[in-house]
């Protein structure tokens, strides 16, 4: 009797293992290597961006800071340059869209900006704030999908 059971036992761990292995492993560590650049670059990016950002107190004197358009771009291009490194046929996709919405939300937050420039002080937001606030949550979606797909 206890041999039996043995080998049933053996036998059902091989077939959950094998099932574990076909369906549930997830990307190779060479499959996400691509993504992992593309989500460090995406870090370093935003890190810079945002240290060029000042918001001055109000009522203070100091002059408000903002990344240039070109580190939009930029940041936009290198997103889009290292997402075409990503061959994985389950990864490709959803780097490809990352990319693809932070092009968006560029091209959002220069319409942005340019309606901005042109709205008196106290008026409310134009109407492009939106789109970026849409784009910028897509996109923060985006990449903790694919943070959690391929972990750091």
């Amino acid at each position: 009797m206890r041999p039996l059971t043995t080998v049933i036992m053996v036998a059902a761990l091989a077939i959950g293992a094998g099932i574990w292995w076909l369906f549930f492993r997830g990307p190779s560590s060479a499959a996400c290597a691509p993504v992992r650049e593309l989500l460090s670059f995406n870090k370093t990016q935003i890190d810079a961006m945002n240290a060029k950002t000042h918001d001055p107190a109000p009522g203070s004197y100091e002059k408000a800071t903002e990344p240039s358009d070109l580190d939009y771009q930029a940041w936009s291009d290198g997103l889009n340059d290292r997402a075409a490194k990503v061959t994985d046929k389950d990864l490709s996709g959803p780097a490809k869209d990352m990319a693809r919405t932070a092009g968006w939300l560029v091209e959002a937050r220069l319409n942005f900006n340019e309606q901005a420039a042109h709205t008196a002080p106290g008026a409310p937001m134009p109407p492009a704030g939106m789109a970026v606030k849409v784009f910028n949550e897509q996109f923060d979606a985006q990449a903790r999908q694919l943070a959690q797909t391929c972990p750091p």
